[in-house]
């Protein structure tokens, strides 16, 4: 019999649906909506809802953000945001959108919005919020953005490689899982370094007593200024000072000096590997204690047989501009004529104590020359014989020190943690490598946006706008680490590894990869009947459930309208 194709529907299904019941569970709407400012008489759809539909959009197309209204001609509504709200795609035009974002400003508590989102997430899922990690990330956008507004969209060091556009900076805060727990908006130019008081104070002010002891607050080296470390060891209204792992800057004075110190020691206590991978680096530390700023810290400096490959460069090149500059000295002492052998070997030591740090062997030797002249200058006259004089000349042989350079080479391989863990039974050094190394867990969430975002004409009318769509970027990170955290922590009670697009295996899947996955689901929908379509076989539903869902999440519009 031929099948009826009345009234029939097809939809560009992708991860829309999961993302929307993952924004329903981590209550973004519904948070949103009980904070800002709204009528739901004059709005047909609420800003929580608004916000949802923006999160959808930049994880489902992952390039630039436009034409949002349009993007939603091609998605089953209902599904997405539950067949009472009679959302149409109109309800995503540009102004629609903008209003939204106005009211989302107004509201002047973008930062606290997040964190209660955040925060009531992490509570959701048990997560633990124990390492802490922080880092900035880059946004370019195009646009004048000239006109009112707090937030400064300008040039500026592009961490995505951009200089040519302007920008804008998020600042984020994980845990150890990459689960965002504090986000910010920054001026295009902010320095981790002034960026980091702000974050202390936000993290005092938000967690209770009892948390704030519980947490070890890690970042790079921008943190590690002596007015910092004061504020990092501040104890104020029963708020204890917040434990921290950083790394010594090179340029801090006590950084050469405690590595000279733990090579003279030499007393290291062996780490091992970090990693399970066959080239992983092997570790050893030695720890110190020094006082900074009237408090004591624990100084561990840590030794790695992997050198950093720019380093080592960087060592190389070092070196061979050394030599070049040592065979020209040396070339210009042999051509200097000395009257006797002692002031040449003086000219030879004064040489050998001048370039006496570089990792080169350098031998002196004198030769003895007999120079013939003339007691006059010109033209000798006929018969006159020259005067023989002997001159000695100082020579330089250059030679690596292979000892010297090995020497440099371990220092370079050495970097230095700065920490107020001073309790080395509780915090072993292997302990608190491990914490800083979790480190590139804030830098995986960040890979989502590192494309330029062209942000369209809604966005175009004012800073403030740029500083809520910023805000819905930091949600979008938020709902794909999530993602990523519930399909490991399913996956870890399962034998086999999940099977990508590709047939690759694994056993830590990406929020990226796992979005991929869904890329090509369709639903095909008949009256209130729906039909999911999908090319790429169970291990797609099999990735689905480990997000804790289920293929009725594309057939049916979810209760009490998403």
């Amino acid at each position: 019999m031929p099948v009826a194709i009345d009234n029939m529907r097809f939809f560009r299904a992708g991860p829309a649906a999961l993302i929307a019941r993952l924004c329903d569970v981590l209550k973004i709407a519904e948070i949103i909506d009980a904070v800002v400012e709204w009528d739901p008489v004059q709005c047909h759809l609420s800003p929580g809802n608004r916000v949802k539909a923006l999160i959808i959009n930049l994880l489902v197309d992952r390039e630039a953000l436009y034409h949002v209204e349009r993007f939603y001609e091609n998605q089953d509504l209902e599904v997405l945001f539950g067949a009472e709200q009679q959302v149409r795609p109109r309800d995503f035009n540009d102004d629609a959108l903008g209003r939204a974002l106005d009211k989302l400003f107004a509201s002047g508590q973008l930062k606290k919005l997040f964190s209660s989102i955040a925060l009531t997430a992490a509570a959701t899922h048990n997560v633990p919020i124990t390492g802490i990690h922080v880092d900035t990330t880059s946004i370019s956008v195009q646009g004048a953005y000239e006109g009112e507004g707090d937030l400064d969209i300008t040039f500026g060091f592009s961490k995505d490689h951009r200089p040519d556009l302007k920008q804008f900076l998020i600042g984020l805060t994980v845990n150890k899982d990459g689960l965002p727990i504090l986000g910010q908006s920054l001026g295009g130019n902010t320095s981790d370094k002034s960026w980091y008081p702000e974050v202390i104070e936000e993290l005092v002010q938000t967690l209770s007593p009892a948390k704030l002891k519980e947490v070890i607050f890690v970042a790079d080296c921008a943190l590690v200024t002596k007015d910092n470390l004061a504020l990092l060891m501040q104890e104020e209204d029963n708020k204890p000072a917040l434990q921290f792992i950083s790394l010594l800057p090179e340029n801090f004075g006590l950084n050469e000096e405690i590595k000279a110190e733990a090579f003279r020691t030499g007393t290291w206590q062996e780490i091992g590997k970090l990693s399970s991978k066959k080239d992983a680096a092997y570790y050893k530390s030695q720890s110190f204690v020094r006082e900074i700023g009237g408090h004591d810290f624990r100084l561990i400096v840590v030794h790695s047989t992997t050198l950093d490959k720019r380093k080592e460069n960087s060592l190389l090149k070092k070196w061979a501009k050394q030599r070049e500059v040592l065979e020209k000295a040396a070339q210009a002492l042999s051509r200097r004529p000395f009257a006797c052998e002692a002031d040449a070997k003086k000219a030879i030591e004064l040489f050998l104590r001048e370039y006496r740090h570089q990792p080169f062997i350098l031998k002196g030797t004198v030769d003895e020359e007999i120079a013939s002249s003339y007691v006059r200058r010109g033209r000798p006259k006929k018969g006159e014989q020259p005067q023989n004089t002997v001159v000695y000349h100082a020579h330089i042989r250059i030679e690596e020190d292979r000892e010297a350079m090995a020497h440099e080479k371990d220092l370079a391989s050495t970097f230095v943690l700065i920490t107020n863990l001073m309790d080395t039974k509780a915090y072993p050094d292997r302990a608190v490598l491990k914490e800083y190394k979790e480190q590139n867990a804030v830098e995986r969430q960040f890979r989502f946006l590192k494309q330029p975002v062209l942000l369209g004409p809604i966005f175009l009318k004012n800073k403030n706008r740029v500083e809520a769509m910023s805000f819905v970027f930091q949600l979008a990170l938020l709902v794909a680490a999530y993602l990523e955290y519930r399909v490991r922590k399913n996956l870890e009670q399962e034998e086999s590894p999940l099977i990508l697009p590709g047939k690759r295996k694994s056993t830590n899947p990406t929020a990226r990869a796992l979005l991929e996955m869904f890329d090509y689901l369709l639903v095909v929908k008949q009256g209130s009947d729906r039909a999911l379509i999908n090319y790429h076989g169970s291990e797609v539903i099999r990735a689905l459930e480990l997000a804790g869902f289920g293929k009725e999440i594309y057939l049916f519009p979810p209760r009490g309208g998403g």
